[in-house]
């Protein structure tokens, strides 16, 4: 008798502590699909080997990068660079309008 209370009481153990495993791990999927569900998609550019990238990236709210979409990378010697990044830029503004709308 001692013996089948004692396997019941693990048993037991072990069903807390996987319940209490499930709770903890779908609370921290539910937070992330949250925070991917309040971001919103925002023009981005920066420097990389030698180019300007210019890019629309999706922004958590605490301004976590979650994606990225490069629109043009543009190498910094370019004689157009100017015109061509602001081409660039543009077209990433519209992106990201129609990527918010969604």
């Amino acid at each position: 008798m001692r013996g089948f209370a004692l396997l019941l009481a693990l048993a037991l153990t072990a069903a807390v502590l996987y319940c209490a495993y499930l709770v903890a791990t779908s609370t921290r999927q539910g937070t992330a699909r949250r925070s991917r569900e309040k971001a919103t998609w925002k023009v981005r550019h920066y420097s990389h080997d030698g180019a300007t990238v210019v890019a629309v990236g999706l922004t958590a709210v605490e301004g976590d990068l979650l994606d990225e979409h490069v629109v043009a990378r543009i190498p910094d010697e370019d004689p157009d660079w100017q015109t061509r990044f602001l081409e660039a830029r543009q077209e990433a503004e519209e992106r990201a309008f129609h990527l918010n709308t969604e």
